[in-house]
């Protein structure tokens, strides 16, 4: 899980640049655009606006995803994202997932991160996230979710360098 400001992303070096770039762009069309879904400039790349509410971390369910990296910016109000790196290999489900999405039952060493306007929180696959949590009372929350597949990111996707 990565976590930043989007004012701040270029300065993250450890970022891939295609990721900055699609924040970016996604952050561009939920200022303009209804809830709903949106292809953008990457191949399988799409960004999704939803506007929700928080819960108690009780009431929500936890999340991964094999295929797609995720990446939560928060546009309005305030939320608490739980996640862990730990996972339960006992899932048989990991190895097929139609819809790329799971929802383990127990979660591990879980820790919270508390989102701003303008945060974002950055999920590879197979790592836990329970999005639109609270500890206080719920709250209406706008946001992107920009879906990167993960396989444009694999040694065999990249274009070799030789060298001369």
């Amino acid at each position: 899980m990565l976590y930043g400001n989007i004012e701040q992303l270029t300065l993250l070096p450890y970022v891939n640049n295609i990721i900055k770039k699609l924040i970016i762009e996604a952050v561009k069309i939920a200022e303009d655009q209804p809830a709903g879904r949106y292809e953008l400039s990457f191949p399988e790349s799409f960004l999704m606006i939803s506007e929700g509410e928080t819960h108690s971390s009780l009431n929500r369910k936890a999340e991964l995803h094999k295929k797609y990296i995720d990446v939560q910016v928060l546009l309005s109000g305030y939320e608490e994202i739980g996640y862990s790196n730990k996972i339960d290999t006992r899932i048989k489900e990991l190895e097929h997932l139609p819809d790329d999405i799971i929802f383990p039952e127990c979660v591990a060493n879980e820790q919270f991160v508390t989102l701003n306007p303008g945060d974002f929180a950055l999920f590879y696959p197979n790592q836990i996230h329970r999005p639109l949590c609270t500890r206080g009372k719920p709250a209406p929350v706008k946001k992107a979710i920009v879906k990167i597949p993960a396989t444009a990111f694999s040694e065999s996707s990249l274009p070799c360098q030789t060298k001369e």
